[in-house]
């Protein structure tokens, strides 16, 4: 028997991965034989040829008109929503009253449990979920010690489009962007915001490329004694994919300058169309991420399919997906808790996020990325789809 089915969450052309997680799972329930409906937040009518509906709304109350028109045309069998916690528990308690806690259809949560521990309110407010699922093992592991019974969903990757470039696409896409065999290119796909951490990963990227620890206090000293500028031993680019000018993020412009880098230093505005982003990873040596928390993080899976050694913080899901060897781990140096969930943040330790750069740049010619693509190979998203499913199934 075939299931109506609504999905709700963020479908803008430019913003959070949960695009990349609704869609393929959206499109596979159909194959199932399921009806299918998307609301999307930030969904601006882009054309598609997805064999489900997909209506665009600008916020949740938005979203709960449609659902209540959808309710009242009998479509709706399960809601699956697709968001953060807080945002989900901001939800729950919009339909609960409207419904006097008993609502007309199946809840189904997907979200990442971003860092330990999981809030006992947002333990709670789970609880009224049919049924969770979360991002990474990692999660579902906390969810499990908060006394919440949720399951991985294993998110898969599209392996055609995220693949190992052929040696001459790679040789053509240096060529491309001006960069020498011998240039050493990191990259950071990551929004500009405090989790994220970028003004780390330009702290650890500076010493590296001078060779120098604290590289910051020699160019001030230089500048104040006028002695001549710090010249950098290594011929290397630094390449952030981000919102460059987002009002919360960092000025990394000026913060390069500081660092000495800003010469070395290449930004691009996150939304790049799929064929120029791809073309980024490919080119690059290293992918490096010194968040302090994730509940997955796509940007690490794409870069261990493209064939990239992928450099992260020693915590959460990034350990998670690059433990067994499949990349390298930065030890973090302390933790605080944070207001989001009151969970904790991981800050990478400067000095061995620039020490294991080196290391990479020094055994560069070694194979560092057959566990990865051997991992990454096994997460297709028939695998994610058919757990969805089978979830479903339960409900008829």
């Amino acid at each position: 028997m075939e299931l109506n089915v609504v999905f709700l969450s963020h479908i803008g052309a430019i913003g959070s991965g949960y695009k990349t997680l609704v869609i393929p799972l959206a499109q596979g329930l159909t194959e199932y034989g399921h009806k299918v409906v998307v609301i999307g937040l930030e969904y601006a009518g882009e054309q598609h040829d997805f064999d489900f509906s997909l209506i665009g709304v600008g916020n949740l109350q938005e979203a709960q008109g449609i659902l209540l028109n959808l309710v009242g045309k009998k479509r709706v069998d399960v809601l699956i929503v697709a968001l953060d916690i807080p945002i989900q528990v901001q939800l729950l308690l919009l339909l609960r009253a409207h419904w006097q806690g008993v609502l007309p259809f199946k809840y189904v949560g997907i979200f990442p449990v971003e860092a330990d521990p999981l809030m006992f309110s947002w333990a709670m407010n789970l609880m009224n979920m049919d049924k969770r699922f979360v991002i990474s093992e990692f999660g579902a592991k906390e969810c499990r010690k908060a006394g919440v019974d949720a399951e991985h969903i294993q998110i898969g990757i599209d392996l055609e489009s995220w693949r190992p470039p052929t040696e001459n696409e790679r040789k053509k896409y240096r060529n491309d962007f001006g960069f020498s065999d011998d240039m050493f290119v990191v990259l950071t796909v990551a929004d500009n915001q405090e989790r994220k951490n970028l003004s780390r990963s330009m702290k650890m990227f500076a010493d590296f490329l001078y060779d120098f620890p604290n590289v910051e206090d020699e160019h001030r000293r230089r500048k104040i004694e006028g002695l001549p500028a710090l010249e950098p031993p290594r011929n290397a680019r630094y390449i952030i994919v981000t919102r460059e000018h987002l009002r919360v993020g960092w000025n990394l412009r000026d913060y390069a300058q500081v660092l000495g880098i800003n010469p070395n230093l290449l930004i691009f505005e996150r939304g790049l169309d799929f064929k120029k982003l791809w073309a980024i990873y490919a080119i690059s040596d290293v992918f490096l991420l010194a968040s302090k928390a994730e509940g997955l993080g796509l940007p690490l899976l794409e870069s261990m399919a493209v064939g990239v050694p992928v450099l992260a913080t020693n915590c959460t899901a990034m350990a998670e997906l690059l433990g067994d060897g499949r990349g390298t781990l930065i030890d973090y140096e302390y933790t605080h808790i944070d207001p989001f969930g009151n969970a904790k943040r991981y800050w990478a330790s400067r000095k061995d996020g620039a020490f294991k750069l080196s290391h990479i740049y020094n055994m560069r010619d070694i194979d560092r990325t057959s566990k990865a693509l051997d991992y990454v190979r096994h997460r297709t998203w028939d695998i994610a789809v058919a757990q969805l499913n089978n979830a479903l199934e339960k409900f008829k």
